[in-house]
């Protein structure tokens, strides 16, 4: 063999390293399940991310392999495993009778899952906090219930002037969600920032949705200074994770409040006093009523009595405000 040759055969063996490289970095070794979930985990119990559903992807889970909740959690994290397909599924491990064994692919509780037989599956990570504590669970087999608010719209102001705002929430998952809870949180913008103010609302309780099953809910709320206003809907579920969408809509003054006349005197036993009444018209609350006689007439004080009266104080029947 002579010198060309050798310098033939070198170039060749180059070529193949570097094809042989390249391939290597374009196809890097498959990651096992475990340190999948891991790696969404890390994403999934981030705080941005709390109460939403991440599809790990369709694993490869080898005959005999073991994953154990405790190899996965990460540090200050709780984690649980859940198997929600019965098919291929046995029933927990602590549900069986001690003579039962499982004859479908996968064994599980909420500690462990074993494959008793190779198979790709799709896995989903979800976690939230539970009392401060961050709680994760992994789930094996169908796409788990998930609480979903698909929108939220301000329909106007009913007769009372009180604001009426629909959302449409469903369960975007493929398993029935259950013991659900909707609630309304109202924020106003206030030097530019959204400050939850000081109202509440009773929330709405949804016992059950069926995967891709929506459910229509109203609630009314009495706005009583005008301004920037956001309604934000939070939709949890104990098996469901949780949701959130929000609407911001400007509250105006009422232009259809106006003071009309003057009413009758009565007097006032316990401050020992006279209050002249003043009619109004189109109020929807009390505060109303007294700023537009305010605005009418500015230097009297006027207080609210209802939405249909104001009144000012005066010391005895013939004197005026």
């Amino acid at each position: 063999m002579n010198i060309f040759d050798l310098f033939i055969y070198a170039i060749v063996a180059i070529v193949l390293v570097t094809v042989f490289l390249t391939i290597a970095q374009n196809f890097p070794p498959i990651e096992d399940a475990s340190t999948m979930i891991k790696q969404n985990l890390d994403v999934a119990r981030l705080d941005p991310n709390l109460g939403k559903l991440f599809l790990v992807g369709t694993l490869n889970y080898k005959k005999d392999d073991l994953i154990t909740s405790t190899g996965l959690t990460p540090q200050g994290t709780l984690t649980l495993i859940e198997c929600t397909n019965p098919e291929i599924c046995c029933i927990r491990k602590s549900e069986q009778g001690e003579k039962n064994e499982c004859e479908k692919a996968f064994e599980w509780d909420y500690d462990y899952l074993k494959s008793i037989e190779s198979r790709k599956v799709n896995t989903f990570v979800r976690c939230v906090d539970v009392d401060k504590i961050n709680t994760c669970k992994v789930y094996i087999g169908l796409m788990p219930a998930q609480a979903r608010v698909m929108n939220v719209e301000n329909i106007g102001e009913n007769n009372q002037g009180n604001t009426e705002i629909k959302t449409t929430l469903t369960n975007s998952g493929k398993t029935i969600l259950t013991n659900a809870i909707a609630q309304l949180k109202l924020f106003k913008e206030i030097n530019s920032h959204w400050v939850q103010a000081d109202y509440e609302v009773d929330s709405q309780e949804i016992q059950m949705l069926q995967p891709g099953e929506e459910k229509i809910l109203y609630w009314e709320i009495k706005i009583q200074n005008p301004g920037n206003y956001q309604a934000t809907i939070i939709f949890e579920a104990n098996n469901g994770g949780f949701d959130q969408n929000s609407i911001e809509f400007n509250k105006t003054q009422n232009t259809f409040c106006k003071g009309t006349i003057q009413g009758e005197t009565i007097y006032n036993a316990q401050n020992d006093n006279y209050e002249e009444l003043y009619h109004c018209e189109g109020c929807n609350y009390a505060h109303e009523c007294a700023n537009a006689w305010s605005t009418k007439n500015p230097k009297i004080t006027y207080y609210p009595k209802s939405r249909d009266y104001a009144y000012c104080i005066k010391n005895s029947l013939v004197e005026s405000c």
